[in-house]
């Protein structure tokens, strides 16, 4: 199990933008794991950014890419 950060919301939501501009396409496992942070806690966040349009979605198979 990751260990919790205990951001506030807006820092996660900061630490997700950084990674995709370092890295322009990612799944929600290798934000969470080069984050580290649990599956959940990242899908929470890049839904929240996905739906106030600050990153987009790319849905290949089951798997779900992200990117600005």
């Amino acid at each position: 199990m990751p260990k919790k950060k205990d951001f506030p919301p807006d820092r996660y939501q900061e630490e997700i933008l950084k990674i995709l501009k370092e890295e322009p396409f990612m799944s929600t496992s290798e934000i969470c794991h080069k984050l580290n942070m649990g599956y959940e806690t990242g899908l929470k966040y890049t839904n929240q950014l996905f739906n106030i349009n600050r990153i987009k979605l790319k849905k290949v198979g089951n798997r779900r890419f992200w990117y600005l």
